[in-house]
């Protein structure tokens, strides 16, 4: 049973973090599933090789070398030799093969995962008495048990049925040539193999479903636990808050560093500000520079005076212009004749200053 309150789904970064603990769903019924059909994959594959190099190759190199009437211990030491190193690369084959087998079941249960955690050594594990409550009265061992005995009598059914399907087959064996009832008898050993690997397949999802549905189970979050990782994850509120709120002061700063730079600031006349910059020569309309409302409204006028940026007071234009246009972009089109008229008045009032009427 999950925890009391463990209502939420666990989180992808708290299984991540289970998986690098070593807490997965892994079921070994899939890595004998994966096994035994390799093996039989093999034996059909290479069966008959097997046999023909090792076996029979023994055999008529008995027959070649040896006769009854001389019996040389160098031959068969040779021969014995020559056995084992045949023996040993087909072992070695076939090892391999299954190894690999191994490792492919277990990356398609959980993932490639690579990490020491598990082998930390637990100061709760060396307590027996927990140890035999594992073993003898831990509900995992009680599954275990029952899902071995069901699996055993299952297979020993599937083979019951099989050899009873098969009995007279097998009852003509001794009738049959040596090498003809060889063939059939590996024949049906193939397709009693086969059967149980299936059945073995089925028993190995059912298991596998089981231990994954229970891992993520064991792992359900209550609401406060949700709000942690949340809060780990995403950043305390109040810290996220501290940085949006330094974030402004830095677009602040920046933003009031461009005032100076400004053709006009047009006010609403301290509520709103809006500074604008533009260079016929450059811009192909008007940039807002600037823009605040209330006291940064006020912080930009005072930037325009002792900078001797032109202050037009025109309140819908201002008002318009901080509701419709971001700091950086041009002005819409349907702001180019209020705007326009405006520097046009700024330019006519610099060339009366520079006596240039």
């Amino acid at each position: 049973m999950p925890g009391e309150g463990k209502t939420e789904k666990p989180t992808p970064r708290r299984l991540e973090r289970a998986k690098q603990e070593g807490n997965v769903p892994k079921s070994p019924e899939v890595n004998s599933v994966a096994v035994l059909f390799t093996g039989l994959l093999l034996l059909w594959l290479l069966g008959e090789k097997f046999f023909s190099d090792l076996l029979m190759g023994s055999f008529y190199a008995v027959e070649r070398f040896i006769s009854p009437e001389h019996l040389d211990p160098q031959d068969l030491l040779l021969l014995w030799g020559v056995f084992l190193k045949k023996l040993f690369l087909w072992i070695s084959l076939l090892f391999l093969v299954i190894l690999a087998a191994a490792v492919v079941a277990n990356i398609a249960q959980f993932g490639f995962i690579f990490s020491f955690k598990p082998l930390k050594p637990k100061l709760e594990k060396l307590n027996p008495i927990n140890g035999i409550k594992n073993i003898f009265f831990s509900l995992n061992s009680l599954f275990e048990l029952v899902k071995s005995i069901v699996k055993i009598a299952i297979i020993i059914a599937v083979a019951y049925f099989y050899l009873k399907a098969h009995l007279v087959e097998i009852l003509s064996l001794y009738k049959l040539p040596l090498g003809e009832g060889l063939r059939l008898l590996v024949d049906l050993g193939m397709k009693l193999s086969l059967y149980i690997a299936a059945t073995g397949a089925v028993i190995a999802a059912i298991d596998y479903g089981y231990r994954r549905w229970k891992w993520i189970r064991d792992l359900m979050m209550t609401k406060e636990e949700l709000k942690e990782e949340f809060k780990q994850t995403e950043g305390n509120p109040e810290v996220r808050r501290e940085i949006r709120r330094r974030m402004r002061q830095i677009m602040t700063r920046r933003m009031l560093q461009e005032v100076p730079k400004a053709t006009v600031v047009i006010t609403n006349p301290t509520h709103f500000a809006v500074a604008l910059k533009y260079d016929m020569e450059r811009d192909r309309a008007p940039k807002v520079v600037a823009k605040g409302v209330d006291h940064l409204a006020e912080k930009i006028i005072q930037i325009a005076k002792e900078h001797g940026v032109e202050i037009y007071r025109n309140p819908p234009l201002a008002r318009a212009l901080y509701q419709s246009v971001d700091v950086g972009d041009e002005i819409p089109e349907q702001f180019y004749r209020a705007v326009a008229h405006i520097i046009a008045y700024i330019l006519q009032k610099k060339r009366e200053l520079e006596g240039n009427p």
